[in-house]
């Protein structure tokens, strides 16, 4: 009997100690609306949709472009090493960075390494930036090449419209973005 319990509460522990190795540190997530511009002397796109955000930890960046219904049509994935992109229809694509890779496939690109700063009203840390005003809740952030324009924020204080754009340069057109968040979780 002895070993029995034992046994049950042994592996009990052990089966905890494995599900708390692969909990990642720290789970966000935001969904919302999103409609993206991409404008140059050739061509004039736009489209329009819903996305979700998550980000695990440092390690793992996961951003889904959905149609209006909510399908998911593309996943875009970072890890610290590698980007990949698989889109409905077509095999999955990998490259070194995420501005390479939807250039190369899109013809323009998304800022996915500072959405997740952005869409919570932060800068990019590490990374000079020029904000408006000097401390946080901010109405504008420049940074990496991007102005981010808070146009309003929700009841708790978190950014609820948000509009991005980039002027063009010889490798990608200018591109304009809006963000509408309609949910958010933070775990810890």
């Amino acid at each position: 009997m002895f070993l029995r319990t034992f046994s049950t509460a042994l592996l009990t522990v052990l089966l905890t100690g494995c599900v708390a190795l692969s909990t990642p540190e720290l789970e966000q997530s935001w969904q919302g609306r999103f409609s993206v511009t991409a404008q140059s002397e050739l061509k004039n796109e736009n489209h329009s949709g819903r996305f979700s955000l998550t980000r695990s930890g440092t390690e793992l960046t996961v951003l889904d472009l959905k149609t209006s219904l909510g399908n998911t049509i593309a996943r875009i994935t970072q890890t610290p090493g590698e980007v990949s992109l698989e889109s409905v229809g077509a095999s999955t694509l990998h490259a070194n960075n995420a501005e390479d890779l939807l250039i190369q496939t899109l013809g323009f690109s998304v800022p996915i390494d500072g959405l997740q700063f952005w869409i919570d009203g932060a800068v990019i840390p590490g990374i000079e930036s020029v904000t408006d005003p000097s401390a946080p809740p901010y109405k504008h952030i420049k940074q990496n090449g991007w102005i981010i324009d808070f146009e309003s924020y929700d009841a708790n204080g978190f950014p609820k419209r948000i509009k991005l754009l980039r002027d063009s340069s010889d490798q990608a057109p200018m591109i304009s973005i809006i963000l509408l968040i309609s949910h958010r979780d933070h775990v810890s």
